[in-house]
């Protein structure tokens, strides 16, 4: 059985294989005197991106030939990341690949403790 502590050293060698830096625009909405109030700030994770195996293949017809392509790509960070308070809001950053949103995050548990985050993303326009 694999402990917490190997599982996050194993998550942030995975990463280091292929690191990118992006950083995301973080809102959060605090009640002051009676109202809402939206503080803005951003926050730098270092993270991967990888390009999912997906089932769903689009296939390109053009004049040169045919070409499958996939465009659904996923991140994977530490656990140092806490994206988990961010799962309400919507997430886009830029990074190589393009301006990513963020679909999905699942936390990587291991014994009830968090070890690192995995995410669904999709490139938008």
């Amino acid at each position: 059985m694999v402990t917490a502590d190997e599982r996050k050293q194993d998550i942030i060698n995975t990463i280091e294989e292929n690191p990118t830096e992006i950083t995301i625009g973080v809102s959060t909405r605090k009640i002051v005197d009676g109202a809402w109030s939206i503080d803005d700030s951003s926050r730098t994770l270092t993270v991967r991106i990888f390009q999912q195996k997906n089932p769903e293949v689009s296939v390109i017809s053009d004049t040169k030939g045919t070409a499958d392509t996939s465009k659904k790509y996923g991140m994977l960070a530490d656990h140092t990341a806490d994206l988990t308070d961010l799962s309400e809001e919507r997430i886009e950053f830029g990074s190589p690949y393009g301006k990513m949103e963020v679909l999905a995050i699942y936390p990587q548990v291991v014994k009830g403790e968090v070890c690192g985050y995995q995410c669904e993303l999709k490139r938008v326009s």
